[in-house]
């Protein structure tokens, strides 16, 4: 294996997910987190961990099936970014009272309205007005 002189912020993620090996990982696509479980996709389907990959159909999707596979005793763990991560808002909620230790990657990246995908701390800091 040869030494790469620089990782991105997402691969990176992903590789630590690898070491982590994870039961379950529960993922939708958003920029710019989309690639975290693309990277991480590859380990599966190579053999590299043994973890359940599941594709879901939204982000609230994704928390949803993080917080059945913790409930259940599995290590869960899931990425997202902006808009993503108001849409699992709800789910957060749900993780955090029942005390499910779950891991989620937060890329951060402007809240939309109107579109806007550039980097901003707006997802993960909420002022008050």
């Amino acid at each position: 294996m040869s030494i790469r002189e620089r990782l991105s912020g997402n691969e990176a993620a992903a590789i630590a997910m690898r070491q982590i090996n994870p039961d379950v990982v529960a993922a939708f696509p958003i920029t710019p987190s989309t690639e975290i479980p693309q990277y991480f996709s590859t380990f599966v389907s190579n053999g590299a961990v043994d973890t359940e990959f599941v594709a879901v159909e939204s982000e609230h999707s994704a928390m949803s099936a993080c917080i059945g596979a913790e409930a259940a005793g599995a290590r869960a763990m899931t990425a997202t970014s902006a808009n993503g991560l108001s849409l699992m808002w709800e789910m957060i909620y749900i993780a955090s009272s029942m005390r499910l230790p779950i891991v989620m990657s937060l890329v951060n990246r402007a809240v939309s309205g109107p579109l806007n995908i550039h980097n901003d701390h707006s997802d993960a800091y909420r002022s008050k007005r």
